[in-house]
């Protein structure tokens, strides 16, 4: 199944006094890229969070972001850090001494003030607080998928019609190639008749000319490379592998071809159509920039 690169993925869970929440969204990207977003004490969590989307984003750029946030009950407690503490005592007192000052003792209230001294404990996550964090993403992450291949599904529905457009026009194309010729010999023929009047006309030469714009406009080589590049399309459409790069190519390709076919015509009609087939393929190439 194609799958578009634009997706979105969201889910939270519980782990004891603890809420994860993760976002997931996906856009355009020439390659994969996964980019994660997480409170610090929780940055090792990353590398498996990258492994986690990659093993199922093959391109794109993926945008992860964690919150976690703590029950406003679970229960905390100020933790002094004696060692520091101690240390600012020890220096105030130096202070003192050094520039004999009244009274080297901070008081217990500049003492908190001072920076490092406290910071509010917290209950330790529970042991299974990363799995819980792997199953949120998986789950955000199934959501983003989702949403990729629903939309993956329209995209190629509406490529599939685009693609019969440019088929439709190449047979088209195939049906008026042969009378390129013969419109161009009687148009020859009208031009030296009116030239030479009732003189008679060469024959051979007539012939030789005739001959070398029918060689010079054939475009037959391109109509057949130009619908097999078409099927080749078609098929990728129901690939369930990642295509895009390759529908990229393919397109190329075809604009090469209908170029080749608009500047070799020398015919109005096979000109205009040439015009419909890159007209259908610039619209395809948009799309193709969508795919995975």
């Amino acid at each position: 199944m194609l799958r578009s690169m634009t997706g979105y993925g969201h889910d939270s869970r519980s782990a004891g006094n603890l809420t994860f929440t993760v976002d997931m969204r996906s856009v355009n990207h020439r390659y994969s890229e996964v980019a994660c977003r997480l409170p610090r004490e929780w940055s090792h969590m990353e590398d498996r969070l990258r492994r986690l989307v990659l093993a199922r984003v093959k391109r794109g750029r993926v945008d992860v972001s964690v919150t976690v946030e703590r029950a406003a009950d679970a229960p905390r407690q100020a933790a002094v850090d004696w060692a520091l503490a101690s240390a600012y005592v020890d220096a105030a007192r130096q202070l003192a001494e050094r520039f004999s000052l009244s009274d080297g003792r901070p008081s217990a209230r500049e003492l908190l003030a001072a920076p490092g001294v406290w910071r509010v404990a917290e209950d330790a996550p529970p042991d299974d607080a990363g799995d819980r964090l792997l199953e949120c993403a998986e789950s955000a992450l199934a959501q983003l998928v989702a949403m990729r291949e629903a939309e993956g599904r329209y995209l190629a529905e509406d490529a599939a019609g685009k693609l019969t457009a440019v088929g439709a026009a190449v047979e088209r194309m195939r049906a008026l190639a042969p009378a390129v010729a013969d419109e161009y010999r009687e148009r020859l023929r009208e031009r030296i008749a009116s030239a030479l009047g009732a003189a008679p006309v060469d024959e051979q030469r007539l012939a030789a000319e005739i001959a070398y714009f029918a060689e010079r406009s054939a475009i037959d080589e391109e109509l057949t490379r130009l619908g097999s590049h078409a099927a080749q399309f078609a098929e990728l459409l129901t690939s369930g592998e990642p295509v895009g790069r390759k529908l990229d190519f393919l397109l190329q390709e075809m604009n090469r071809e209908a170029n080749t076919i608009g500047s070799k015509a020398n015919h109005a009609a096979l000109s205009a159509l040439a015009v419909d087939v890159k007209a259908e393929l610039e619209k395809l190439r948009e799309q193709s920039q969508n795919f995975e």
